[in-house]
Order: structure tokens, then C-alpha cells, then sequence
């Protein structure tokens, strides 16, 4: 039986999930930055000073080899004829000129980090956690004539993260290091091209989230591209976006001679991490995912005539609905901001925290979390209020657990709005490392006033990535990866709780507030 292999490049691992033709997991594995690779110096998979948040490329490439290593020993590679996956979103590599031509000739007597030592003129790429490019973001809205013009073009207003705007700040302050760059990728469309032995397109869900690719053609703006590095960018960007579900070509022959893959194996592109949590959903209409995990993130799935751009969420392209849109919006203060405040008013324990989560907040004590430059509020600093009245600490400080919480789930509930009605919201799909704690998921339901459903596995994005290698490989180009998912395994849901009502009320009366002091702590 035919398996498929999806692999997840995230903040903090790289995982991998292994599926045969009927969707049943055959393997799984995981390569842990910090504990499997500490040389490389990161803190949950990051190295941050300040504003600047970057990890090392080198580091994603000694990851790959360890997982083909332990994945080869399981003895599944030789079945796999497919490989899809994603990475985390607008994080950017840059190739020098030999590290394309090693890339393009992969000696197999030797592992990848031995032959990519002088592959890239930046040694550290810029990721999602990064916010030291507000000046380019407001240029480039500037020079488009605002925030929800550049949303109109590109699906989105400017921000930090974003990889023009990162490409924009290395073009203007490290010159000739940019003229050294032969191509610029995105971490997606670089672990596809280390499998494919040449570079890779990006896929069209991963361009919209760059501030540079039309979100509705799915091609480059020239003016956004000649804008953010000038007239080399469009070279260096080396290929247009490339829609999901097509075949990009065979495994490079590197990996059939060191590792056995089957030398029919097929690449296909890869996209972003988000996008391959919302393909391993299989999401109905008035569906929202919530994947909780080191960024909070809230998708859903959009069709043509429902998406707006708007500057308070996402709109980027479907990873295989080319008429379709995901809805995104993006926190950078998720799981690492829970585990804070676990550690600071709960003794390090889980169960402490879980057992403060059943007291909620009274009326007039809210707080906010923002340790990072915040996306949506841009906000930052920890903000607490008691009777509406701002303090430095709650009279009782366990509050901040019920707190946390509550703030995080309320940001979501107000923005929700911007991508589809609440009317038409059904139900919450759980997702992310977090969601394993119910006494969590109870709060998300309660602030929803929905019932939070989770899948039965737990590495949803690799899983999603094994997914559209399979939907690659279909023989009828015509069927969608739902119909496709439908036919094998259907709706594999379990219903994790259902709200407490006399709570939704209570944190419905409790939002206009919330509303109103988050718009005062931007102001400050």
C-alpha cells in the first residue's frame, strides 16, 4: 500500500507524519530545536534580541537529516510516493550562489549540513517573531495609499513578519549582503526545494503572506516587488506562486541512494503551517479552527463571494481551492504567555492553573498579555485592570490564570466577526499543543457560547501535509481534497465540550469592556 509523508517545520520542531492509502498514521516523529539540537543556541526554537527574532537555516538542515535518519530506520520510506508539507509562515531563506549550485548537486556519501556550510548570505533568517520592520510596513502602505489598499492588493495591511517588508529592511541595511543573495525563499518552499534537489515555487497560500502577490491573480505585484528590493527582487524570488495539488517533480537523487526512498517519489509544494492545519480539518461551512500552540491563530475557510479584505485579519489564498480564501488572524503571545503565567501564579503546574481556571474573573478584572509585540491589538506589556481601573497586580494574583485566558479568547471573539458573521459560526475545531487541556478548551467554548471539537490526532499541520501529498498524487484532478478526505475517513471529530451558558452571558456583558480598554492600551 502507497504511503504518504508530511512534514511540519514549526517554531520549535520539525515533525513528520507517515499515512498509507486509508488516512491510518504508520509513523510519526519529531526533532526538538532546543533539547535535539543545542549547538545551534535557540530558546524555543528562536534566537531573540530585542525586536529581532530570527533561527538559523543550518540548524532546519541538520533537523532534516536526523528525522530521515530515524525515519529510515522505521522501514516505511521505500512505500512512500508522495511528500508534501508546510513551515511556519513568512519566515524567509537566502541562497547564495553555492548553495544553489551545492543544492543542485547532493553528494549522498555525505549529509546535508556538510555540504551546505557556505549556502546562504544571511546566516540567521528573520521569522514570524519578528516585529523590527514597522518603518518599511509604513512605507509600503504609504506608497499603495494606506493600510486597506495594500489589504485590497495583497489580502492583508503591512506587517513585521511579513516577507517583503523583512526583505525590504535587508535590502536597505545590508546592501551588499543582498546583492550576494542569488534567491530568496520561504522556509515552506526551501524544505520542498532541499527535497527536490532545485528550487521550488512557493505556493500561492504562502505568497499571500508575503505582502508582495496579488491575493486575487496569485502572482507577483511587480510595484510590490520592485518596492521592497528593487529591480532584482522579481529574479531573486526565481518563480511565480504555484497553486496546491500539483506535482512539482521526483525526490532528488540523494535521498533514494542514502536514505532508500523510492525514486518515483513525488514532491509537491509545500505550504504554510496554518494552511495544512486547516487541510487536515476538513472543514464545513460555519467551521473555526482554533489552533493553539507558540502562536494562537484563528482560520477559517472563506469562498469567494464571503471574502473581504479587511485590516484586522488575514485573507490569504486557499491552500488548494484556487477560488477560495482562508481566513487567518495571527497572535504571537500564545502558549509561551499561558506557560508565563502558569509558572508565575501556579507553581509551574498544570494542574494549579486548571484548578484557578474554574474561578473566572469577576466583573471589572481583565487583563492583557503581551510579553511580544503583539500583531492585533499592536500592543505591548502586561495591562491589568480591577473595577475598570488599571493596577499592577490583582488583589488576588491567581486572577491572571482565569485572565489570561479570557483576554485571549475575547481578542479572537471580537475579530472573528471581521472574516464571517458570528451567526454563521456552528462550532470550534481545537487544534495546537495546548488543546490536550480541556479545563483550556472549557473557556474557549464558554467565551464562543460554541461546542469545541478536536481531531483524534494530535500533529495536525504534518498530518495535513501528508494529506495534500496524497491529494497530489489523485488520479482525478477534479476531485477536492474534502471529497477526497470524505471518501476514506469522513468527519473523525470528538466533541470536547459543550459551553456553560450562564458563563457565555456573563462573558458576553464583559466584552464591550474588554473592547473598550484594549482600544485604551493601544493608545498609550
Amino acid at each position: 500500500m502507497p504511503h504518504y509523508l508530511g512534514l511540519d517545520l514549526s517554531t520549535q520542531q520539525l515533525k513528520c507524519t507517515v499515512i498509507n492509502s486509508e488516512h491510518r498514521i504508520i509513523a510519526e516523529d519529531a526533532v526538538n530545536f532546543d533539547n535535539d539540537l543545542p549547538e545551534f543556541g535557540t530558546v524555543h526554537g528562536a534566537i531573540i534580541h530585542g525586536d529581532v527574532a530570527t533561527s538559523p537555516p543550518m540548524m532546519w538542515i541538520k533537523a532534516l537529516d536526523m528525522l530521515l535518519e530515524r525515519l529510515a530506520a522505521k522501514n516505511v520510506v521505500n512505500n512512500i510516493c508522495g511528500i508534501a508539507g508546510d513551515a511556519q509562515q513568512h519566515a524567509s531563506v537566502y541562497w547564495s550562489a553555492k548553495g544553489v549550485e551545492a543544492l543542485k548537486n547532493l553528494d549522498p556519501s555525505q549529509p546535508l549540513t556538510e555540504q551546505f556550510s557556505n549556502a546562504f548570505s544571511r546566516a540567521q533568517s528573520p521569522i514570524w517573531q519578528d516585529a523590527s520592520t514597522t518603518k518599511e510596513c509604513r512605507a509600503l502602505e504609504q506608497f499603495v495609499g494606506g493600510d486597506q489598499a495594500l489589504a485590497n492588493l495583497t489580502g492583508s495591511k503591512a506587517y513585521e513578519r511579513f516577507t517583503g517588508n523583512q526583505i525590504a529592511k535587508f535590502y536597505h541595511n545590508e546592501k551588499e549582503a543582498y546583492d550576494a543573495t542569488q534567491y530568496i525563499q520561504l522556509v515552506s518552499s526551501f524544505l520542498a526545494s532541499l527535497l527536490l534537489g532545485n528550487i521550488a515555487p512557493v505556493d500561492a497560500n504562502e505568497g499571500s503572506g508575503t505582502n508582495m502577490m496579488n491575493i486575487m491573480t496569485h502572482r507577483w505585484d511587480k510595484d510590490l516587488v520592485d518596492f521592497c528590493g528593487g529591480k532584482d527582487l522579481y529574479g531573486k524570488l526565481a518563480l511565480e506562486p504555484t497553486e496546491g495539488g500539483v506535482r512539482l517533480g521526483q525526490i532528488a537523487p540523494y535521498y533514494v541512494k542514502r536514505y532508500g526512498f523510492n525514486p518515483e517519489c513525488v514532491i509537491m509544494p509545500f505550504t504554510g503551517d496554518n494552511a495544512a492545519t486547516l487541510s487536515s480539518m476538513n472543514l464545513r461551512s460555519g467551521d473555526c479552527v482554533v489552533s493553539l500552540g507558540t502562536s494562537d491563530t484563528v482560520l477559517v475557510y472563506l469562498k469567494k463571494q464571503d471574502a473581504v479584505p479587511t485590516t484586522e485579519a488575514h485573507l490569504m489564498a486557499h491552500p488548494t481551492d484556487p477560488e477560495g480564501f482562508m481566513g487567518m488572524i495571527c497572535y504571537k503571545n500564545g502558549s509561551l504567555a499561558r506557560q508565563r503565567i502558569r509558572d508565575l501564579y501556579a507553581n509551574g503546574s498544570w494542574d494549579t492553573f486548571n484548578e484557578y481556571l474554574g474561578k473566572p474573573c469577576k466583573e471589572g478584572q481583565i487583563g492583557f498579555y503581551y510579553w511580544m509585540q503583539e500583531i492585533v491589538p499592536f500592543a505591548k506589556g502586561i495591562h491589568r485592570f480591577e473595577n475598570g481601573q488599571p493596577v499592577e497586580e490583582f488583589s488576588e494574583p491567581q486572577t491572571n490564570v482565569p485572565a489570561i485566558l479570557e483576554s485571549q479568547f475575547f481578542s479572537m471573539l471580537l475579530r472573528v466577526k471581521y472574516m464571517m458573521p458570528l451567526s454563521k459560526v456552528r462550532r470550534i475545531l481545537a487544534t495546537g499543543g495546548a488543546s490536550v487541556n480541556k479545563n483550556l478548551l472549557q473557556v474557549l467554548s464558554d467565551v464562543f457560547g460554541l461546542p469545541v471539537y478536536k481531531s483524534q490526532g494530535t500533529n495536525s499541520a504534518s498530518l495535513g501535509g501528508a494529506l495534500l501529498a496524497k491529494y497530489g498524487m489523485r488520479e482525478d484532478k477534479n476531485m477536492t481534497l474534502e471529497e477526497m478526505v470524505n471518501q476514506t475517513q469522513g468527519d473523525d471529530l470528538d466533541l470536547i465540550c459543550q459551553p456553560n451558558l450562564e458563563r457565555t452571558k456573563l462573558f458576553k456583558e464583559k466584552l464591550s469592556t474588554f473592547e473598550r480598554l484594549e482600544n485604551e492600551i493601544t493608545k498609550r
